[in-house]
């Protein structure tokens, strides 16, 4: 029998602790409308109400995410506050809260992008579709992590349901809570709402909308 596991390993190409994750992650996929659903959504408009301990306190935040391309946009509003900002290459921009629009500073810039490679949806599509530019390995507390290279970018821990309760991107290694997904659009389940640890910041999902057309007009600048 100690020769099964060598065997094993040089038949399926790949280490245990891989073939781990991968189960690991169809189970998830399973749990959240199947992998034919999350790798088939290109992108998605995220309407929540999020109440954090800024101001104004309470904010109507839209983001529209596009999963085929490093191109999003953030649209907030509150009390006496309107703000955007646009992720697309050369071409983003923002508008800050006195209403003045300018270029996206490069240190922000490249912020944004970091966050968008470990953002928690996409990367359930990249999973999905079993990008080969990542790669899944299982962390502590059984945690599915995804990797860019040697880079984990974000990583899930899952619920008896198999449903993430917990996610975290790049160095953040508490990251946030998931409520339940019960929301269901296009075959794709998404958490009713996200906060973080201390619950200084939550959101509450209003309107998903799944794969629209993303016209480029939605991007450009004023």
């Amino acid at each position: 029998m100690r020769l099964l596991a060598p065997i094993a390993l040089i038949a399926f190409g790949m280490p245990v602790h891989a073939q781990d994750a991968e189960a690991l992650a169809e189970k998830m996929l399973t749990a959240l409308g199947g992998r034919a659903a999350w790798a088939a959504t290109t992108n998605t408009v995220n309407d929540s109400q999020q109440n954090w301990d800024g101001d104004p306190s309470v904010l109507r935040a839209v983001i529209t995410m596009d999963f085929e391309r490093p191109r999003f946009r953030i649209e907030s509003r509150g009390e006496g506050l309107h703000v955007i900002r646009v992720i697309d290459g050369d071409k983003s921009w923002r508008m800050t809260r006195d209403g003045k629009i300018s270029a996206v500073p490069p240190e922000l810039f490249a912020d944004e992008l970091k966050w968008y490679r470990g953002h928690v949806y996409r990367t359930l599509h990249r999973i999905a579709k079993r990008d080969p530019v990542i790669k899944l390995a299982v962390g502590k507390e059984g945690r599915l992590e995804v990797f860019e290279g040697e880079t984990r970018i974000a990583w899930y821990l899952l619920d008896r349901a198999n449903q993430p309760y917990r996610y975290g991107a790049n160095e953040d290694d508490a990251g946030s809570l998931f409520g339940p997904w019960d929301a269901e659009k296009s075959g794709i389940r998404h958490p009713v709402y996200v906060t973080r640890t201390d619950g200084k910041w939550r959101a509450m999902l209003k309107r998903l909308e799944v794969n629209v057309s993303l016209d480029e007009a939605l991007f450009a600048r004023p």
